[in-house]
């Protein structure tokens, strides 16, 4: 555990040792400093690598990174929201280390948060995009806020590696817009994708033949929510 100090655009000036505390700005935050960094590495671990993002939008990759970044902390804070209607138990500690949610929890790229190596400019948007949300300052982003519409998922390039074989086809898919499946179509850091489509899954505990329906991408990021009518929830 240690004190961290954050400038508010998410960039750190100094870690102290000693407590567990965040400060922001020069202010006190409302989370702890493990519970801060732990959200923000988790963000940092499951975002695109900067390489990436400047082939999916060259003309601004920080903005990309800053969008992708806040979508993916705020489908982590609306899958905590949707799982404790359904369990009381499971609280915003329990989701910082729930591996069966977020894969990259405890990762190599998960602990590279905490190195003096790593990507200096995606570290400081996975930590700006918790900040944000926790200071709601969050009106630059409310067009991603509400694209998201509660949506609690996502997935990078495995998904458009792998495509039938992949976890969410198998369940099945709905493209909001088919340019969601082309995200890769123009990336050459990244090999092995395809353009991906709809697809009927075979979950017997939903309504209809689809359980996730896309909502948006951002860096190399599509995210899902449940379908509407489907049944299916966390």
């Amino acid at each position: 555990m240690a004190t961290y100090h954050f400038n508010l655009d998410g960039s750190l000036i100094s870690a102290d040792p000693s407590g567990n505390a965040a400060v922001v700005g020069g202010q006190n935050f409302p989370l702890t400093g493990s519970q801060l960094t732990m959200y923000a590495a988790t963000v940092y671990a499951e975002a695109s690598f900067m390489g990436l993002v400047q082939q999916i939008n060259p003309n601004d990759p920080e903005g990309e990174m800053q969008r992708e970044t806040f979508a993916i902390a705020y489908s982590m804070f609306n899958y905590a929201t949707a799982k404790k209607q359904k369990d009381a138990t499971y609280t915003f500690d329990k989701m910082l280390v729930d591996k069966n949610y977020t894969h990259a929890i405890g990762s190599p790229a998960y602990n590279e948060y905490f190195s003096a190596g790593g990507d200096a400019v995606r570290k400081k948007y996975a930590t700006q995009a918790i900040i944000k949300m926790f200071t709601r300052n969050t009106a630059d982003m409310l067009h991603v806020i509400q694209t998201l519409d509660g949506g609690p998922f996502w997935d990078g390039a495995d998904i458009y590696q792998r495509f039938r074989d992949h976890y969410r086809a198998k369940q099945g898919f709905q493209l909001s817009d088919p340019a969601h499946g082309s995200l890769y179509q123009n990336v050459t850091v990244v090999q092995g994708t395809q353009v991906i489509e709809s697809i009927e899954g075979n979950n017997k505990w939903i309504q209809g033949p689809y359980t996730f329906l896309s909502t948006m991408t951002a860096g190399g990021t599509i995210f899902w929510k449940f379908m509407p009518g489907s049944g299916a929830s966390v």
